[in-house]
């Protein structure tokens, strides 16, 4: 079976589109939120900071930390715009949130170029056209696609070779396993 599952994640995603909007806080440390961080910028998630976090937690980890109001509309006009050029190389797109989808290109490659030439096409596109970055996994299935994108932050491509899936997952944190994390 072929790696033709591709998983698009665009990075820090409020965060990169608020840096977007306001070109005077790119390479800052930035959140999105208030009294709870709905989303940190690259920056901020270098001194701990996450989404969740209590908003005075944030600003004790990062003293120069930059909190701004969410531009709702912009997330979800640009994340439709991102999610429309998964659409553009294959009709079986599976939207899973506001900044991520998952794309089954196996029926398009003799249109587009195998699944690795098409990820980097997506995010040539996705930067050139909407200037956000975005990671991207192409693998067998869509749990390893989804994998292979974490992998790949920030602004990255990783591909899995169905031949060496193990030893792809082999010293990967379980953390990173969709569905597992502090709760579960």
């Amino acid at each position: 079976m072929e790696a033709n599952i591709l998983h698009a994640d665009l990075d820090a995603f409020y965060a990169s589109v608020e840096q977007l909007l306001d070109p005077a806080l790119r390479g800052k440390p930035i959140a999105v939120g208030g009294g709870v961080v709905l989303a940190a910028s690259y920056e901020a998630k270098a001194f701990g900071v996450r989404g969740g976090m209590p908003g005075r937690r944030a600003r004790e980890l990062c003293p120069g930390l930059i909190f701004v109001g969410g531009h709702f509309k912009d997330y979800q006009r640009l994340g439709d715009a991102a999610i429309q050029v998964l659409g553009d190389f294959t009709p079986v797109v599976e939207r899973i949130s506001i900044d991520e989808a998952f794309a089954d290109v196996a029926g398009c490659t003799h249109l587009f170029g195998p699944p690795a030439e098409i990820a980097t096409t997506i995010r040539r596109r996705v930067r050139a056209e909407l200037g956000l970055p975005i990671s991207v996994g192409v693998a067998r299935t869509k749990h390893l696609a989804k994998i292979a994108s974490q992998v790949a932050k920030p602004d990255g491509l990783v591909v899995v070779d169905p031949r060496h899936e193990l030893e792809f997952l082999h010293d990967l944190p379980v953390e990173l396993m969709w569905g597992v994390g502090p709760v579960t």
